[in-house]
């Protein structure tokens, strides 16, 4: 390829730029630098040599490389490209390097020139920096070969002075771009070979070896062999202009792409993020989160907009939402992401909150600012809006499961009209939604849909795995992976509370027997409804299970919250005795946060407190919640019970609920809850180990799914 394309390229519209200040001195240098010692060489070898330039044809290859040089050759990196590469290589290998390199300064033109778009100045620089780079190459193939040589010595030598030359000259423009624009050299390099065209230079730069075509047949038949470079320089000429097609087309191909994702994740009428963005951007903002920080999802209704509509017209509508995500947008945090899902519903993320009252102050704010009358063309509208919040992870560490929350919370926002609501439990309890799943709880059942997650509990003396606690997951078949707190409050007030705790209570012993015979033995710990202390079969059911599962009693724990002490019906305290006698384990989950009675704690056989994990999570930042936890975890040793933390969620909790005595921990920062394959892996490496019952026959080991 020519060494054209760089020169030119300081003249090229793209690089156009203002000179930095004290440039245009060290350019100028620079430019005086290369010219007139070049000019001065040529001069004084002419003088001395006259021979070499008596040739009558050196005349023609001026004429040839100035002809091909005019053709234009499109490119796609704003730079110049001439194909007289072959003949101001050919002129290397015939002639002594001063006239080769003279030949290619007078033969070097730019169409600009013609013009008189280029400054005599530069246009001598252009042509002298060619020029150098071809003595550069004649020089180093004079010094390695001869036009006589063998073809395995002519081919290397050719292809290193082309290389070479071509190096020179794309240095010589990548410092005059750098003296100029300020650019690093490196990086102008890179720019100057970027894309298709970059990889086209390098096949191009095959045409070298074609110059000794040229150069031979030169010295073989004389001036006709010119001729010979016509047929590849038309068909490098078509190359160029099939890659500055394919590259033009490249990008326009990018831009479309880039216009129809824009258009397939925004709202055309607002502009705004539509529902696919929206719920892309609310899983990347839970995926990158853990559980010692929050993140607020809003949904926001606009109130009576469908009057507004019927009454002015659509058009009207369109503009009043059209005019929200302006109005609403100052009041948003940078990183927070407000899209509209529907109609006059609006959803908005706000990750990274230090505490869930920056949730309730924007949601405050964002009341405020719709109250303001919006001006549709000169009309002052009055409009108000209803807005849901749910918080991650304390309403749900699932983002389906958010949204409808913060869906249930908007919908109690509009019925109170105070304008915000945070989702509480008690929301949604009757809704038709929840209904309809419980009505789904006997299929699940008896198609096995539900299934256990095991949360491990360490020792906090020696951080040993010592037991885990069983979860409830219910893999629906429509809603995907449905949480406990989503149907457990309605299955205890149906009659299938006992089907259900029978079912988890056999999933889970079944499971400890699996892992009873590859060796690991560890506490299984299960929730059990206050309800279910109603349930007088209920220890006679238990002590079965342990039979038919053989699992020893102590192995396994039922925990119950803490609101069971205030029942103390007969009943209830018979249920308890009983499985108290069956020899299982009790302890009281969510210890803190109801009415415990010491005279309770005494004459009740428990064995284990468990505290809150919404003290827990507070120890760090809030006094009062870390003297609760220590005057718990004394307690618990004053009274003979094992006492564990629930809801550790950083390293500098664990280390201080050891530092206070506290026995046990379990927590998002020791372990998620994980499927049974997953806590086999667990448990295998971070439990102790005991000789397994039976010898390994080499078959598989059922894991309970």
């Amino acid at each position: 390829m020519s060494a054209e394309p760089a020169a030119a390229s300081t003249e090229a519209p793209e690089r156009r730029t203002e000179p930095r200040p004290g440039s245009r001195l060290w350019l100028r240098l620079y430019e005086f630098a290369l010219v007139v010692p070049l000019l001065a060489w040529f001069g004084f070898e002419f003088v001395r040599n006259p021979a070499y330039v008596s040739d009558p044809l050196l005349l023609e290859w001026v004429i040839a490389i100035a002809i091909v040089d005019l053709l234009p050759v499109p490119t796609t990196v704003g730079l110049p490209f001439s194909l007289s590469f072959p003949l101001q290589l050919s002129v290397a290998l015939i002639y002594p390097p001063a006239t080769a390199g003279a030949i290619v300064f007078l033969g070097s033109t730019d169409s600009r020139e013609l013009k008189f778009a280029v400054p005599l100045w530069k246009a001598l620089w252009n042509r002298a920096q060619i020029a150098l780079s071809v003595v550069i190459e004649g020089w180093i193939f004079h010094q390695l070969a001869s036009i006589e040589s063998p073809w395995y010595v002519l081919g290397p030598a050719v292809l290193l002075a082309g290389m070479v030359g071509y190096a020179a000259n794309a240095i010589f423009v990548a410092v005059f771009m750098h003296l100029q624009d300020g650019g690093p050299v490196m990086g102008l390099l890179r720019e100057m070979h970027v894309g298709v065209f970059g990889e086209f230079i390098a096949s191009y730069m095959g045409l070298a070896l074609f110059s000794v075509v040229v150069a031979t047949t030169f010295v073989k038949i004389g001036p006709w062999s010119v001729a010979v470079f016509i047929l590849p320089m038309a068909f490098a000429r078509q190359m160029f202009t099939r890659t500055h097609s394919l590259q033009e087309a490249t990008v326009e191909l990018e831009a479309k792409t880039q216009e129809n994702e824009y258009q397939a994740l925004h709202d055309a009428l607002t502009g705004l993020p539509n529902r696919m963005l929206f719920m892309r951007h609310l899983h990347e903002a839970v995926d990158a989160m853990d559980t010692s920080q929050t993140l607020a999802v809003m949904i926001m209704d606009l109130d009576h907009f469908k009057e507004i509509n019927d009454t002015l017209g659509h058009h009207f509508g369109d503009q009043l939402l059209q005019e929200i995500g302006p109005r609403l947008s100052g009041v948003l945090r940078e990183g927070d992401l407000m899209a509209r899902i529907g109609g006059d519903e609006f959803g908005l993320v706000l990750p990274d909150l230090p505490n869930d009252a920056v949730a309730v102050r924007i949601a405050e704010r964002l009341i405020e600012e719709l109250e303001q009358p919006l001006s549709v063309e000169g009309l002052a509208l009055d409009v108000s809006g209803s807005v849901g919040i749910a918080i991650y992870p304390a309403h749900s560490d699932d983002v389906e499961t958010l949204l409808r929350r913060a869906d249930v919370a908007m919908y109690a926002a509009k019925e109170s009209g105070g304008g915000f609501e945070v989702y509480h439990q008690s929301m949604d309890q009757h809704s038709p939604h929840r209904l309809t799943l419980v009505g789904q709880v006997r299929p699940g059942l008896e198609n096995r849909e539900f299934l256990l997650h095991y949360q491990p509990k360490i020792r906090l003396s020696d951080a040993r795995t010592t037991g885990v606690e069983a979860l409830v997951r219910w893999e629906h078949p429509e809603r995907g992976l449905v949480f406990p707190d989503d149907f457990i409050p309605l299955v205890e007030h149906t009659v299938l509370l006992r089907p259900l705790t029978s079912y988890v209570l056999d999933h889970a012993l079944q499971q400890w027997h699996v892992w009873a015979r590859r060796g690991i033995e560890v506490e299984m710990a299960v929730n059990l409804s206050t309800r279910s202390l109603l349930d007088v079969q209920l220890p006679d059911e238990v002590a079965g299970l342990l039979q038919r599962w053989e699992v020893p009693a102590r192995f396994l724990t039922l925990e119950l919250t803490e609101s069971f002490l205030m029942a103390d019906s007969a009943r209830s305290m018979g249920v308890l005795s009983g499985l108290s006698g069956v020899g299982v384990r009790m302890s009281i989950d969510d210890f803190g946060t109801g009415y415990s009675s010491l005279s309770y704690l005494k004459r009740l056989p428990i064995d284990e407190i468990k505290i809150d994990r919404s003290f827990v999570m507070g120890m760090q930042n809030d006094p009062n919640d870390s003297m609760i936890v220590r005057a718990t975890v004394e307690l618990g040793k004053n009274l003979g019970l094992q006492v564990v933390a629930e809801g550790v969620e950083d390293r500098e909790t664990l280390d201080e609920l050891a530092a206070i005595g506290c026995d046990l921990a379990q927590g998002y920062h020791i372990s998620r809850p994980i499927p049974a394959l997953e806590a086999t892996r667990w448990l295998e490496q971070h439990a102790p180990r005991v000789r397994s019952s039976e010898p390994d026959d080499g078959r598989p080991q059922l894991h309970v799914v």
